[in-house]
């Protein structure tokens, strides 16, 4: 058996939590909402008269104001902006398994001998936004634009496709930085970049317009192409000039992807590299699919808002009571012939393994795994430091009988013995050790005391016998805690 999956979670690391803040730990006698002056005789000021504006107004003069209420003001001045959530998109969301993730988990499954709780598992995906794949259908006459390299999605077509362009011309051509010779003729002027000092070259050459771009993509993708351009300022020095000049002698161009290296194979600028790729690669890329299916990670860098917003509603309200995933992992697992079962009672928590189960017949075993099996039928839900060490091979034994699946091993360490409903979880622990606890306690009650017409001897051999079952029953609980 694995170690990893033997080994249960350690909270006891984290501490607890004191959100109390420093000020008021600083004196024991001062608590947070309860701190108040001290009262005198003579200083004691009125309400009213501690307000900022002046006496308490009566009840009947608030909120007759003309008009809305303006935002309160900013420490530097400038009013507050209120965030306005957008409203979600209508649309119907199906929450699944991302495909390959669901595969990797199916063959761990398959290869471990382990019971895994069914909600662990869907949690585990709805952790993961690249392991939740989303049926997206909207309800209204919004149709979405897709891109089938990678999932990106928009309502826009356009964002869809400069998207495609941004991300994907390295896909199909090849950059290359080249010599060049310095640019010729009289510049009377040189644009910079106000954000970060680079001279962009004067604005009135060809590249001009692509470099400037080329910022915008490499640098400042956040940002609209006029909200950098207000950021460029012209400089009429013959210093920035000639140090433009001496720094722009080589330059970046492309080729078809693979070409680079061939000799006289055809080079192109960005702008042209562009151009062929929308003309011949950009239609087959984008799609308009009446479902559409991305991941939630994909989904969260979409342009719209409005389905970011629906999307995180759907996830959140999945993790509140995740019924859509554990239903979707169910019929796959159940389609690779995994088995399940239902732990403590019909309504207990769901479990599946790749083992099947099945009841150990000890009458026609050997001693040591009959007697291995007698063990957790008699310590449900015990785990490794509950295991006698007076018998040799017990691990070994008992490792045997889980990959048979004559005994389970839960994924958090402990063993159970296999009945229709495999006991699990420290609460039934719990609920066991206190019945066997109070079952000595009930026959002591139960037991007739000695009359007094008696013989001395006869009640001298009923406290003997009392002793004794004392004992033996110390003996028992002492050996279910070694």
């Amino acid at each position: 058996m694995s170690e990893e999956a033997s080994n249960a979670v350690d909270l006891s690391a984290l501490g607890s939590f004191d959100f109390t803040p420093d000020w008021a730990k600083k004196d024991e006698k001062v608590t947070v909402g309860k701190f108040r002056p001290e009262k005198g005789g003579d200083e004691r000021v009125s309400r009213d008269d501690r307000r900022p504006n002046g006496p308490k107004k009566p009840f009947g003069d608030r909120g007759r104001q003309a008009g809305p209420a303006a935002p309160r003001p900013r420490r530097d001045g400038a009013p507050f902006q209120r965030f306005e959530r957008p409203k979600p998109l209508d649309c119907e969301i199906k929450i699944l398994p991302e495909t390959k993730s669901l595969g990797t988990i199916i063959r761990k499954l398959q290869s471990d001998v382990h019971a895994f709780k069914l909600k662990d598992l869907a949690y585990f995906f709805l952790d993961n936004p690249e392991s939740i794949l989303l049926k997206i259908t909207p309800k209204g006459e919004e149709r979405f634009c897709q891109c089938r390299a990678c999932g990106f999605a928009s309502t826009n077509a356009d964002e869809v496709a400069d998207h495609a362009v941004a991300v994907h011309l390295a896909d199909y051509y090849d950059a290359k930085e080249i010599d060049c010779e310095p640019p010729k003729g009289n510049f009377t002027c040189v644009a910079k970049c106000g954000l970060s000092g680079v001279l962009l070259g004067p604005p009135n050459i060809h590249e001009f317009n692509a470099v400037v771009k080329e910022m915008i993509r490499t640098r400042y993708p956040d940002m609209t192409e006029d909200q950098y351009r207000s950021h460029i300022e012209m400089v009429r020095d013959a210093d920035a000039i000639e140090e433009w000049r001496k720094g722009a002698v080589r330059k970046t161009v492309f080729f078809a992807k693979g070409q680079a290296e061939v000799e006289g194979a055809a080079q192109m600028t960005r702008e042209q590299a562009e151009g062929e790729f929308r003309r011949t690669i950009l239609p087959s890329l984008l799609d308009t699919p009446k479902h559409l299916m991305v991941t939630a990670a994909v989904a969260a860098k979409s342009p719209v808002k409005s389905l970011v917003w629906a999307v995180n509603d759907a996830i959140a309200a999945e993790r509140r009571a995740p019924y859509s995933m554990c239903f979707a992992l169910r019929g796959a697992f159940h389609h690779r012939k995994l088995k399940f079962f239902r732990a403590n009672d019909a309504h207990g928590p769901e479990f599946v393994t790749n083992a099947e189960l099945k009841a150990f017949d000890s009458e026609h075993a050997i001693p040591e795994l009959a007697s291995a099996a007698k063990f957790i039928a008699d310590h449900p839900c015990c785990d490794r430091s509950e295991f006698p060490t007076d018998v040799p091979d017990f691990e070994k034994h008992l490792g045997w009988l889980v990959s048979t699946g004559h005994a389970v091993a839960f994924t958090n360490g402990v063993f159970s013995a296999v009945e229709k409903y495999p006991k699990y979880g420290p609460q039934w622990k719990k609920r066991h050790a206190a019945a066997k606890a109070e079952a000595p306690a009930a026959e002591k009650a139960e037991s007739p005391a000695p009359k007094a017409e008696e013989p001395a001897a006869e009640a001298a051999a009923e406290a003997v016998k009392q002793e004794e079952t004392a004992e033996v029953n110390k003996d028992e609980t002492a050996a279910q805690l070694a």
